[in-house]
């Protein structure tokens, strides 16, 4: 085994105590991760104590792993074969309603946001690789910009928006078994009118991204129902520039993590 990548010790001793890892979850280490231990994954049991230190990138304690980890990406795939930014991550350390589907629907009307129009897609989807396992899915929601979070579009779907442009986001799910993480990783920006064909506006994707934080940080409700919102700026999971992203719009590289709490 190629010891020097994840390996910090590795003790054999007949009656070893291990502190701080049980056998379970060295077990499953030892088959899905095995560059982190030195021993084969079908002999190894209580006498074997990991570190994580030498994954300086891991963030599962924060509530969601960098896709590049396990092969994965902060970049969708367009049908074109270009990329567009996945740039905001709503934390799996978020309150467990707004990490549920329905609860990610109505923390996304509190913020302005809904459906498209009488749940009609036009366009194609968008794929994601999350570095959880599942390799490349499909985007599971697309949410666009309405007036407001009482305005009739948070029941109708943002049939404006769908002519008139705005901000909108599409999103994934890191929940595979590499990184069962439970965050949403979501790909925000900003984007023209129907005459302009709904390309994305000039700098619309930094733009999108932060007109969503904006909203998340300054409190929202829908229905009875309050979120707060801390955001933390990571730069590093996305690189700076224009190269291979779609409509040849430069990004910033930062990427938002959301932790979002009911109150």
């Amino acid at each position: 085994m190629r010891w020097w990548i994840g390996v910090c010790l590795v003790a054999w001793a007949s009656a070893a105590h291990v502190p701080h890892v049980e056998k379970d979850a060295i077990v499953h280490v030892a088959q899905h991760e095995p560059w982190r231990i030195q021993a084969p994954s079908h002999d190894v049991d209580g006498h074997v104590e990991l570190c994580t230190d030498q994954q300086p990138h891991t963030q599962r304690h924060r509530g969601w792993i960098d896709p590049a980890e396990h092969g994965g990406s902060m970049l969708d795939v367009v049908g074109n074969g270009f990329r567009e930014p996945i740039n905001v991550i709503i934390s799996g350390a978020s309150d467990r309603r707004v990490l549920s589907d329905q609860g990610l629907l109505d923390y996304a009307r509190s913020l302005g946001f809904s459906f498209e129009c009488l749940h009609i897609h036009l366009g194609g989807l968008q794929y994601a690789n999350l570095g959880d396992g599942q390799g490349h899915v499909p985007q599971l929601f697309e949410y666009r910009s309405i007036a407001s979070p009482r305005s009739p579009g948070a029941w109708i779907g943002a049939c404006w928006e769908s002519v008139a442009g705005g901000n909108h986001f599409r999103v994934w799910r890191q929940n595979g078994t590499l990184a069962d993480t439970g965050a949403w990783f979501l790909a925000v920006s900003k984007e023209e009118d129907v005459t302009r064909h709904h390309t994305i506006s000039p700098n619309g994707y930094d733009i999108g991204r932060d007109l969503l934080v904006e909203k998340a940080t300054q409190g929202s409700a829908f229905r009875g129902t309050s979120w707060t919102a801390h955001v933390e700026w990571k730069q590093g999971l996305l690189h700076p520039g224009r190269q291979g992203i779609n409509h040849n719009i430069s990004i910033d590289g930062r990427v938002a993590i959301l932790t979002v709490h009911q109150l």
